[in-house]
């Protein structure tokens, strides 16, 4: 024990801790930082283990056993069985097809759909930030509010979809059930998640096109490249970090998705749109949690490995995440993954050698009709004029192709039940006659207000909780310096990433056994969902508040503790002062996070006067009849706080979403 320091005037003082010969010690084993920023990540860490990584472990736990109901206990144990059971299901085979199918169609064209929206708000010379944040309005609705939005829009009866296609471009001769056929089920389906999910590549492509140095242009304009060969050799290569991060987050969001495709067809008609996560929910459905957690735990590896390779890349910014890059961990995953990379080379080497062969064809077909040093078609003032208006028009062909769902949702809305059911002529589709309150009068005779209390309880709850411990844990990752926080932020990602539908199985577990302690919060309860609704929001607000400290110099802190102020200090008076808008940011995407939320709810509640609004709505479109006025009504109430969110904070919530995913 370390001997009391004698001080003038016979007081005598315990050695500083700083100063103990194991507390330097320490440090040298765990970091600098380690005592400090062990207190700062306790909640983040608590919480999460509790509502990621416990579940998780449960999951695996249960993926071995069979039998009906989740608890261990009370099931039988299969060994590998589960696993051999569903790679001999034909069902589960074709679930997995669908699923990579759907992921891949939807990956693709929205990267094609938001390259080229991108590019056209990048090159406007006007209203480029207004027009471009309308674009991004259909990836902030709620997945209901989407769902009714397309299966209004696409009703063979009365849809408007159908009346474009039939009286309007005369593409088809009467009026398809999209949703309802076998062959046009998983085409509609991948449609909507591309409109969906397509802003979330403007947003970050966006950004990055603003990253690139505009001289590296003029001066591949003076050498006489071509606008393509422009494209080719400087805008990819600058976008390609951005590219690869937003096409590994779109790919396993895409692959997790869940909520839209169920709302939109259950999995029907006769298993056309059957994803793996709809075929897992079916043995929840039933009780059955070992074949329902093994359907999940099947699909990990492939996860975990997309997940490794985005981590890798997104915590390249870091210097402190970049000194394992050589471990014999990667280079295993990398000799593994060998046949994939050497197809994508083989397939760039391709594209490569068509488009020189293609070039060269259009150079000599140019040079015979138009010989070099001919004069121009046209002034440079008519070839810009020639050249916006092109970029309007195309930005209107998207804008029409973003909003058309909503319009026909607002308008529907104010339609009677006559009007909406017997519409026949554009008129009667586009535009209500009379107006009308009907459908709002008829929602509220339902519990609908409870349902918005509910979600606003929720909701805000839940981000308070999520933004608090997200500020603490976010700071002690990036900015104190202790070994292991390269791993926990790692971690931090896994937790952002990991499918609900595998986390569904054992929280409804672990709520059934907290009933029984706290019978007013577990199953059933407001309460319940407010403690498991963190594992939905905490990791990705980590995530972004990760992304801020960073941009914040150190320099800053460190001037503040040599004036005097301890760790808690600095960041309280110091960084938390400058983190204000990034936490705004976070709490809008929390708050929309949670009250956007479906399949936890959908799960956990079953009173319906405590039951959420994209629950509530979720139900009725789900029923054998849908009230298709008071649906509209529903959503257009249901989505109004999130625009008005998005509409206030448009600009914090886009900096939030592209920081730490423009560098490199």
């Amino acid at each position: 024990m370390a001997a009391p320091v004698a001080h003038p005037g016979g007081v005598s003082t315990a050695t500083p801790l700083a100063a103990r010969p194991w507390f330097k010690t320490s440090q040298r084993v765990l970091g600098r930082d380690w005592a400090v920023a062990y207190v700062f990540i306790a909640p983040m860490v608590l919480l999460l283990f509790g509502l990621v990584g416990y579940p998780l472990v449960l999951a695996f736990k249960l993926s071995f056993y069979s039998g009906i109901g989740d608890q261990v206990e009370k099931l039988q144990f299969a060994g590998i069985q589960n696993f051999i059971n569903l790679w001999t299901d034909s069902r589960f085979i074709n679930a997995v097809r669908i699923t990579l199918l759907f992921t891949f169609w939807s990956v693709f064209v929205k990267f094609l759909l938001g390259l080229g929206t991108a590019l056209t708000i990048h090159h406007l010379p006007r209203w480029g930030a207004i027009l471009g944040g309308i674009v991004l309005v259909p990836y902030i609705i709620p997945d209901v509010v989407r769902a009714i939005a397309w299966k209004i829009l696409l009703n063979p009866l009365f849809g408007a979809g159908n009346f474009l296609l039939k009286d309007v471009f005369h593409i088809t001769d009467r009026g398809y059930d999209w949703m309802g056929s076998a062959q046009t089920a998983l085409p509609s389906v991948t449609m909507v998640n591309i409109w969906s999910g397509a802003a979330f590549f403007i947003i970050l492509l966006v950004a990055g096109l603003k990253a690139i140095d505009s001289e590296q242009y003029d001066a591949a304009a003076v050498d006489g490249a071509s606008v393509w060969r422009r494209f080719l050799h400087i805008t990819l290569p600058g976008l390609r970090y951005v590219i690869i991060v937003a096409t590994l987050l779109s790919t396993i969001f895409t692959f997790n998705s869940f909520t839209l495709t169920y709302l939109l067809t259950q999995g029907g008609p006769a298993g056309a749109t059957k994803i793996y996560t709809i075929f897992a929910y079916e043995f929840v459905a039933g009780n059955r949690y070992g074949p329902a957690a093994s359907v999940a735990v099947t699909t990990a590896p492939l996860l975990f490995v997309l997940v490794l390779v985005l981590g890798r890349y997104m915590m390249q910014t870091d210097d402190q995440r970049t000194s394992g890059d050589n471990n014999i961990f990667w280079r295993s995953l990398m000799l593994i993954l060998s046949p994939f990379a050497l197809l994508l080379k083989g397939l760039l080497w391709l594209f490569w050698g068509i488009n020189e062969i293609v070039e060269r064809a259009v150079g000599a077909v140019t040079s015979r009709i138009r010989p070099a040093g001919s004069m121009p078609l046209f002034s440079r003032r008519t070839h810009r004029r020639i050249r916006v208006t092109f970029l309007y028009l195309v930005m209107g062909v998207i804008l029409l192709f973003s909003l058309l769902p909503f319009y026909i949702i607002f308008v529907t809305a104010f339609k009677s039940k006559q009007q909406i059911t017997a519409a026949t002529s554009g008129l009667e589709i586009f535009w209500p006659h009379p107006w009308t309150l009907d459908q709002f009068y008829a929602l509220f005779q339902r519990p609908f207000l409870d349902w918005y209390q509910n979600t606003i309880i929720i909701a805000v709850t839940t981000t308070l909780v999520s933004v608090i411990v997200a500020s603490l844990g976010a700071y002690g990752l990036i900015r104190l310096k202790w070994r292991g926080s390269s791993t926990v932020g790692t971690t931090v990602l896994i937790a952002y990433l990991m499918p609900s539908v595998l986390l569904v199985i054992p929280l409804y577990g672990i709520l059934q056994q907290m009933r029984q302690i706290i019978p007013w919060c577990g199953i059933n309860s407001q309460c319940g969902l407010i403690m498991v609704y963190p594992s939905v929001v905490l990791p990705f607000a980590t995530w972004l508040m990760m992304s801020y400290y960073r941009s914040i110099p150190e320099e800053i802190e460190d001037a503040a503790m040599i004036d005097g102020c301890n760790r808690f200090q600095a960041f309280w008076h110091v960084i938390w002062p400058l983190t204000r808008p990034a936490a705004l940011a976070v709490g809008m995407f929390a708050v929309t996070q949670a009250w956007n939320e479906f399949l936890y709810a959908f799960t956990f509640l079953n009173s319906d006067k405590l039951t959420t609004l994209s629950v509530g709505l979720g139900r009725m479109i789900v029923g054998d009849v849908q009230p298709w006025g008071e649906l509209t009504a529903a959503a257009l109430l249901m989505a109004i706080p999130v625009v008005i969110v998005y509409v206030t904070g448009q600009k914090f919530m886009v900096a939030g979403l592209t920081a730490g995913s423009v560098k490199g």
